[in-house]
């Protein structure tokens, strides 16, 4: 079963990266822009001023 990364498995500016071990990070697409988010947040996030729910057209 995949880890849960919380309320950024839901979130549109998510993107899962991963290494050569085999880890799974959430990396957070609005920290590229905006200092207030950590580009790799502490997991599960439960709470982010940030969210934007994912469309289903969205890619992970």
């Amino acid at each position: 079963m995949p880890p849960s990364f919380g309320l950024c498995d839901a979130c549109a500016f998510q993107r899962v990266v991963g290494n050569t071990r085999g880890s799974r990070f959430s990396l957070c697409g609005r920290a590229r822009e905006d200092d207030r988010f950590p580009k790799y947040p502490r997991m599960p996030v439960v709470r982010c001023d940030g969210f934007e729910p994912r469309r289903d057209d969205d890619a992970t």
